[in-house]
């Protein structure tokens, strides 16, 4: 291997661990390779940097993290009335609820950080107060905020798909079966824990006449129809994603804005101002990550690291138990935006050298980088969810742990069995 490789990795681990952000750290590694190589000059490394950014799929981004940030005014509140209306008379009806709103809000947010955070701050202080232990409560809560990782329309399925160039049609519709499954296996969790406690969750019996669940789900059906409509007229060919993007952030605001009333002028501005630094993050990460890309593929990075995995073993199963383990461990430490974008050059062409559809390959990775996001030391949704009910992360253990391990079997599960995934792409195809 190349000297100045090995200390651009060097470098790279470094600047990582003494907290250098990200897109610096990234940045910093690269130049060093430039510097120790002599070859191309430093001109390349900002060359590289622009052409990464100016992607047409990547403008949809920016637009589902804004369209996200203003669907919390107005559309969330509602959407927990009508899962809960739902789901209530289910063992752990709370907890229920709150998976489905948080798949529900995933669908029009596509941030995790953002359901854990919307969806905590609504449910689990009412969670808690109906006997959920804490630990089990911020696991569910921090679980439920990953749905968006998987559940269309994802930020990360956006990013994967500009970084191992497949559809983003396809990884919305393959990202829907593992989404609903996991979700489902949540809530039996939640369910298991609730006839196991052997008591009823103390909360007074609600009741709805049919004109109020008629009311609920009126109030609930133009928050639901906006992912209908975005992916709708994705699948349709009516529109790209990243046009839908658009339509997306038209739909939201005309609700927050005209429909429910809730977002004032000051707030929206707030709101613009914060969806613009968090996507400017990461796209600055991605501009960044695009020259790594290109130098880690120009020395044979991906051929000599799938050289070394099969002269390990020629199993296909340990050769993809290794690739599991190792998104497990690298989302323990580093963000999901961040991995994809590192690790696809690398671990793609050993996924379709084994035969792996790439999309069914990228599914599984943010199922197995769901799994690294409630880990820690960086678990950034577990943070998320202990801040917003009051208690240190550790105070989650080891009841957290069941959630976990749910995920983790779910994430198993969909990388051996491709029509998890790929059913409703085979189906629409």
């Amino acid at each position: 291997m190349n000297t100045a490789l090995i200390f651009m990795l060097i470098a790279l681990a470094i600047c990582l661990f003494i907290g250098i952000p990200v897109a610096f750290s990234i940045g910093i590694s690269c130049m060093t390779f430039l510097m120790m190589n002599g070859y191309p000059p430093l001109d390349i490394l900002v060359q590289r940097m622009v052409s990464g950014a100016n992607s047409f799929n990547m403008l949809a981004m920016p637009m589902f993290v804004f369209a996200g940030a203003l669907m919390t005014y107005g559309s969330t509140p509602r959407l927990m009335k009508f899962a809960n209306m739902l789901l209530r008379k289910i063992p752990g009806g709370l907890g229920a609820t709150a998976m489905a709103a948080c798949g529900f809000f995933g669908a029009v947010s596509g941030s995790g950080v953002a359901s854990a955070a919307a969806i905590g701050s609504i449910c689990g202080p009412e969670m808690i107060k109906e006997g959920y232990p804490k630990g089990l409560t911020a696991g569910l809560i921090a679980a439920g905020g990953t749905m968006a990782c998987i559940i269309p329309p994802s930020i990360v399925m956006v990013v994967y798909s500009s970084a191992a160039g497949v559809s983003i049609g396809d990884m919305f519709l393959a990202g829907f079966g593992p989404g609903i499954l996991t979700i489902l296996a949540l809530i039996a969790l939640n369910s298991f824990f609730a006839v196991k406690r052997q008591k009823k969750e103390v909360k007074p019996e609600i009741t709805y006449t049919k004109k109020e669940k008629t009311q609920i789900t009126l109030d609930a059906l133009l928050p639901i129809m906006m992912p209908v409509f975005v992916l709708g007229s994705v699948f349709a060919g009516i529109c790209t994603a990243t046009e839908a993007a658009v339509v997306a952030v038209i739909y939201s605001f005309i609700l927050a804005i005209f429909v429910y009333k809730e977002l004032t002028f000051k707030e929206f501005v707030k709101v613009a101002s914060d969806s613009v630094v968090t996507a400017a993050v990461i796209m600055l990460i991605i501009s960044a990550a695009t020259p790594f890309g290109w130098i880690m593929s120009t020395q044979n990075v991906p051929k000599l690291f799938a050289g070394w995995l099969i002269g390990i073993t020629s199993s296909k199963f340990i050769i993809l138990a290794l690739i599991f383990l190792l998104l497990i461990f690298l989302g323990c430490f580093m963000e999901t935006v961040c991995i994809i974008i590192l690790i696809t050059p690398i671990l793609l062409p050993i996924a379709t050298s084994l035969g792996i559809n790439p999309v069914h390959f990228g599914v599984a990775m943010l199922m197995n980088l769901m799994v690294g996001s409630l880990t820690p030391p960086l678990s950034v949704n577990l943070f998320t969810a202990c801040r917003v009910l009051k208690m240190r992360v550790d105070e989650a253990f080891p009841d957290t742990l069941y959630v976990i391990g749910t995920v983790t079997i779910m994430a198993i599960l969909t990388l051996a069995f491709p029509n998890i995934s790929l059913g409703l792409v085979n189906l629409f195809k």
